[in-house]
């Protein structure tokens, strides 16, 4: 058995012949154990280590010594990945979707360089009337290919390496750029709809740039809606409160996106300087067939509007989610029943 140090915290064990005691599982086990007790620092401090393992092995992996390392290292991450402190073991599947991120990765360099997205719109509509209220802005991508590649693949990805910074503010120039030629032509009083990444909200330029944006193209604050989720929110809920502060004391408006999906919390709601709040499309997906489903919906739209919000249900599909809706006095629904995403021409034919 050979034993290596790599780099900072990477290490490779060669195994020869692994059997018994030399077994991947033995060793990995004895490793876990020993890292089970917490490590002292010279300053008393104490220090806890968990451990996620790669193993890849020959000849089913790989033919070279080298390739068999990297194939390790690819499934190590994967075991990262699933929540560290665990193993996993290399097969085909973890190392083609590897190389699909990787090529998609390379290929979202080229796209944003090209600035090769299009904006699609979805609409969202007051549940009295059926009026139009807004629409929310959706970034769409093709690429080389022809291939349409969904932002549910792309974005973790653009977040991870950075590029959803340049993407975002792409996304909010472009979409105010062609909200303003709508109401320009149509004079059109809607509310734009904008996704905002918490790595881009947390640019310390982010509100000169979003005002020099909406300057630039004569939008009003008022006319943009910022959609933020609670990933925004962990790190530092009051630096990152007082910046929603600021951005609606210039008179935008703040949507808390996906409400139910995530850390959501009642602490959070009574302390965010919000406009609107949107019900995650699960809720609804259930919401006619599932009573306790009925009951968490109903709270939630009742408290929220005594807390003076506005509501959006997300993903509503048929005639009777939207009256179930309506009977509870949600404000606003989007989803397929009344509009899918669609290019701005599209958006433009509703405005006629």
């Amino acid at each position: 058995m050979i034993v290596s140090h790599f780099n900072s915290d990477l290490y490779c064990i060669g195994i020869h012949n692994p059997v018994r005691e030399r077994s991947v599982e033995q060793i990995y086990r004895m490793i876990r154990e020993r890292l089970k007790k917490p490590f002292f620092l010279s300053s008393g401090q104490e220090l806890t280590i968990t451990v996620s393992v790669g193993v890849a092995e020959y000849p089913e992996a790989a033919q070279s010594a080298l390739e068999l390392i990297n194939c390790a290292e690819i499934v190590m991450f994967k075991a990262k990945g699933a929540g560290k402190d665990s193993m996993q073991y290399f097969d085909v599947p973890i190392l083609d979707e590897f190389l699909q991120k990787i090529d998609i990765e390379n290929k979202l360099k080229e796209a944003i360089f090209h600035e090769n997205f299009v904006m699609y719109f979805q609409p969202q509509y007051h549940v009295e009337d059926k009026k139009l209220r807004g629409v929310e802005a959706l970034i769409r991508w093709k690429d080389d290919d022809g291939q349409m590649i969904s932002p549910a693949v792309f974005i973790p990805i653009a977040e991870k390496n950075g590029t959803i910074v340049s993407i975002g503010t792409w996304v909010i120039e472009e979409s105010i750029r062609i909200y303003a030629g709508w109401k320009a032509k149509y004079h059109a009083s809607l509310i734009l709809s904008i996704n905002v990444s918490a790595i881009q909200y947390k640019r310390p330029n982010f509100v000169s740039k979003l005002m020099a944006i909406v300057e630039k193209y004569g939008v009003e604050p008022s006319e943009v809606e910022l959609e933020i989720t609670e990933s925004i929110l962990i790190d530092d809920f009051v630096e990152m409160t007082n910046k929603l502060a600021i951005l609606k004391d210039y008179g935008f408006r703040i949507s808390l996106d996906d409400f139910g999906t995530g850390y959501s919390s009642l602490s959070y709601l009574k302390g965010l300087p919000i406009n609107t709040l949107k019900i995650d499309k699960s809720f609804i997906d259930t919401v006619i067939s599932d009573s306790n489903t009925k009951i968490i919906t109903e709270a939630i739209i009742y408290m929220v509007k005594k807390l003076g919000y506005e509501t959006v249900a997300e993903g509503v599909e048929t005639q009777e989610q939207y009256e179930y809706l309506k009977s509870i006095e949600c404000d606003n629904i989007q989803g397929y029943f009344l509009g899918k995403p669609m290019p701005a021409k599209d958006v433009e034919e509703l405005l006629k």
